[in-house]
């Protein structure tokens, strides 16, 4: 909600109603599936992330199949489709949020007394991911980052 929020304040239109369903449902995802990182698929090579999407999508498919209602059920299926695109400002914030939660994770690890070169290729690689957003408030929070990153 605080990118929704910031991206508001600079006058952009968000529906932040939606933000909080597709990030709500985007976790909820991961409450089946764990949060799946690309640095672990890393080992098993391009079959990686078709594993991550097969999984992902199978959870999708159970949550979204255990609504009874249809009309519900094509809504939150319409907000996936609307997710895995990033077509839109909604869902580019929800992706960009779940990839900024990384960057304030590895600073917690090194806080925590983890070297920095045993995550540094998770903070690099999300860093350098979050570049495709040209939302303002993720390149604010991503300088908030660097800051705490290098403080560290």
């Amino acid at each position: 909600m605080l990118l929704a929020d910031m991206e508001a304040k600079n006058g952009r239109r968000v529906d932040v109603e939606k933000v909080v369903r597709m990030a709500l449902l985007h976790d909820l995802a991961e409450a089946l599936t764990f949060d799946i990182s690309k640095s672990y698929l890393e080992y098993l090579g391009r079959r990686g992330e078709a594993i991550k999407r097969e999984v992902e999508q199978a959870s999708w498919n159970h949550i979204i199949g255990s609504l009874g209602n249809e009309s519900i059920r094509m809504m939150y299926a319409d907000l996936l489709s609307e997710f895995n695109d990033e077509n839109t400002t909604e869902s580019q914030i929800v992706r960009a949020a779940d990839k900024l939660d990384i960057l304030f994770q590895v600073i917690a690890y090194h806080r925590k007394g983890y070297p920095k070169r045993m995550l540094s290729d998770l903070w690099i690689t999300t860093n350098r991911d979050l570049t495709r957003f040209k939302l303002p408030s993720v390149t604010s929070l991503r300088k908030i980052a660097g800051q705490l990153y290098k403080a560290v």
